[in-house]
């Protein structure tokens, strides 16, 4: 099989359904921001330890689902595969209590930066909010009702990726980077 099929080359493509898009629609943005998240998630895994990446790895894999998901309304297509639950996120709320339970507690804003590895974490972490937004606006737009579990997913995991930054600065002994207002 041909990588190329030429069939995108006037702005269409076709969904895993078969439902032909042009390729700006709000859909398509909500696929693109989700897999540009699911690489930058890659990349971060191989400059993290086992145990993070681990954790990265799985949720990779919660981030493929979603896309499937978002990328098509046949059960066909998606066989027995369940979007998003509740078990996920509680998964990574657990993972930042975890990782909150090692820190001292924030008092200030946080630059970005300060490591190449936190750096990515977020780079990952904006990407993320990103997704989030776009998934968000697929939704309202196609009046979807059953993606609220899956844009809480996005957004806690937002949150376990900034926790994440502040972990990478306490266990690198890089010192976080205040932000100074000026005021």
């Amino acid at each position: 099989m041909r990588i190329y099929t030429k069939n995108g080359d006037k702005g269409f493509t076709r969904l895993a359904n078969g439902l032909g898009l042009v390729k700006s629609d709000v859909r398509l943005d909500a696929i693109g921001d989700i897999d540009e998240l699911n690489c930058h998630l890659g990349l971060l895994i191989c400059h993290v330890d086992a145990k993070l990446a681990a954790k990265l790895t799985s949720i990779q894999s919660s981030l493929f689902v979603l896309g499937a998901h978002v990328a098509s309304d046949s059960s066909d297509s998606l066989g027995n595969m369940k979007l998003i639950s509740l078990h996920d996120i509680v998964s990574l709320e657990e993972m930042i209590d975890e990782m909150d339970e090692q820190l001292t507690p924030m008092r200030f804003f946080i630059l970005p930066g300060g490591h190449d590895t936190i750096a990515k974490a977020q780079i990952a972490r904006t990407v993320c909010r990103r997704a989030e937004r776009s998934l968000i606006r697929w939704v309202q737009d196609a009046k979807k009702t059953d993606y609220d579990t899956s844009i809480a997913f996005l957004n806690r995991l937002s949150d376990y990726l900034f926790m994440m930054c502040r972990y990478l600065h306490h266990t690198l002994g890089i010192p976080e980077i205040p932000w100074n207002s000026g005021k």
